[in-house]
């Protein structure tokens, strides 16, 4: 059985113990630690902190896109191979404490999501 999927979001199967292709996949999500509600503060999703991800013509990290945790869509970065990098950020408002989810499509992978919790 093949480690991951073409079909639907790949995820990883055991956080605490990542395979390769997952630590290269998953995008990591960083946010300050002294976010408050209402005001503006930086997202920095990594795809490829853990392991390095390729980014070469025929295997790359075609976009990034950011999500909460009912899946309100908060910003999207479309990547080119080889001169753009899967390191993106965004500016971002919350109301509330949420999850943020970051999907990241790789072109042979296929669609693997990073979650991290937001407290205020």
């Amino acid at each position: 059985m093949a480690e991951f999927s073409l079909k639907g979001v790949n995820k990883p199967k055991d956080p605490e113990n990542l395979t390769d292709l997952e630590k290269k996949h998953t995008p990591v999500i960083h946010v300050p630690d002294d976010i408050r509600a209402g005001e503006p503060f930086s997202v920095k999703i990594v795809v490829g902190e853990l392991l390095k991800h390729p980014n070469e013509l025929g295997h790359y990290i075609n976009w990034v896109a950011l999500y909460d945790e009912q899946y309100t869509f908060l910003g999207m970065a479309t990547l080119a191979p080889v001169v753009s990098h899967p390191k993106v950020r965004f500016t971002i408002t919350l109301d509330e404490p949420t999850t943020l989810r970051a999907f990241a499509f790789c072109n042979l992978h296929g669609l693997w999501q990073g979650k991290k919790e937001v407290r205020f």
